[in-house]
């Protein structure tokens, strides 16, 4: 089972706004050190019961897993929004008898945020070394590191108009590992490039139309046949956090190409809302659907997958700090063309075509903003046309997490 983790990515670009808040701004650390914010803390991932420790469909194993470490994170305020932000830590993960299963990790950010009247500018630099299964489509946890940029400049242009270009570049290197008759570290191994912008028109003091579009580029540098591009074009719209539905839905279209000609198109949609049904009750929803290249190779035009997932989250405040959650989630990878798998059966070839279902509950008590303690539990299945991908497991227990606060660029 996928182990929960704090959330440490960054949050995607939102809508834009008029400037910085009017709200007095939270203290931005715990302890104060001169100009600078200190923040020690012990994440712990999850303390529980994982029913299916290697993700199998016949040979399941039960264990004790826990994960997590120090870390600390250093803020230095300018003004009232713009701060540069260092955080990192070290993760742990912890099998009691499965000791293949252990491995030290950890992670690295930072992050400067310029925040002027019409003007906003983040830049982020980020690494990252884990132990983990990178996606639906691997059921065996992987060493990977990865480290990359990202910038984000918005410009108000008026009262209603404001333009928006982001870019990104990311390494992500895995060591060599069979899975199935594929080295993961040929396929896992990848260099991205990203740059794009957006064109936003309020209209009304909490909406706004979007409309842009965004080009990857992709480079293999063990299988350079595997390299190629991407086009993504959408629109559609945004609102801000004191809407009635908070979040965004946007439409559009992919168009994947390698460069040896290979292509492979379909719509693209990227939706995540929350609606605010009371002031102590959310039902949010998300819906993702995209091309990604897979970790196989393929007999189709393209080494790639279409995936979907669709979410849904029900949030509840009980009392003062006390929590509810609960979601549900389907997900499902289309391989383009066949895929050849081998399995101490033997050799299997057939297109993947999988269905993943997860649901879950986590009660828990929020400490100030930043920490959570809570007993999760979430219950996992999967159905393919390959029985090695037919698995299920639970995974039961104790979460704490500490979650920095991540900008939202309005």
């Amino acid at each position: 089972m996928l182990l929960a983790t704090a959330a440490r990515a960054q949050a995607p670009p939102g809508p834009a706004g008029a400037g910085p808040s009017d709200e007095v701004p939270a203290r931005p650390g715990l302890f104060r050190l001169g100009a600078l914010y200190l923040t020690p803390y012990l994440q712990l991932g999850s303390l529980g019961i994982d029913t299916n420790v290697f993700y199998s469909p016949t040979d399941r194993q039960t264990d004790f897993t826990a994960s997590g470490g120090p870390g600390l994170e250093i803020v230095r305020p300018f003004g009232r929004e713009s701060r540069l932000r260092l955080d990192g830590g070290l993760d742990y993960l912890y099998f009691a008898r499965t000791e293949s299963q252990r491995k030290l990790n950890g992670y690295g950010t930072a992050q400067l945020d310029l925040v002027g009247v019409k003007t906003r500018l983040f830049i982020e630099e980020r690494y990252a070394s884990s132990y983990s299964r990178p996606n639906f489509e691997v059921n065996e946890r992987v060493q990977q590191e990865t480290e990359g940029t990202q910038g984000f400049l918005r410009r108000n242009l008026g009262d209603r108009f404001a333009l928006a270009l982001f870019g990104e570049r990311k390494r992500t290197t895995t060591d060599s590992q069979d899975y199935l008759g594929t080295d993961l570290g040929d396929t896992l191994t990848e260099d991205r490039y990203r740059a794009g912008g957006e064109l936003r028109l309020a209209v009304s003091v909490k909406t706004q139309v979007v409309g842009g579009g965004e080009r990857e580029w992709y480079r293999y540098p063990r299988l350079p046949e595997r390299d190629g591009d991407s086009i993504k074009v959408y629109g559609g719209f945004r609102t801000d956090d004191t809407a009635l539905i908070v979040g965004q839905a946007l439409l559009g279209y992919q168009w994947f190409r390698l460069d040896t000609g290979g292509e492979r198109s379909g719509l693209y949609a990227n939706v995540d809302a929350a609606w605010n049904i009371a002031p102590k009750t959310k039902l949010g929803a998300r819906y993702r659907r995209e091309i990604d290249y897979s970790a196989f190779a393929t007999t189709g035009p393209t080494p790639t997958n279409l995936n979907e997932t669709v979410e849904a989250y029900l949030d509840k405040l009980l009392a003062r700090n006390l929590y509810f959650r609960l979601f549900g989630r389907l997900g499902t990878l289309a391989s383009d063309g066949e895929i050849t798998i081998v399995t101490p059966d033997g050799i299997e070839t057939a297109v993947r075509d999988d269905r993943v279902r997860e649901a879950g509950a986590e009660f828990g008590y929020q400490f100030r903003t930043r920490v959570r303690i809570g007993v999760t539990a979430t219950y996992t299945t999967r159905e393919s046309a390959f029985e090695t991908f037919g698995v299920e497991g639970l995974l039961a227990g104790l979460t704490v997490r500490y979650n920095p606060p991540q900008p939202t660029f309005r």
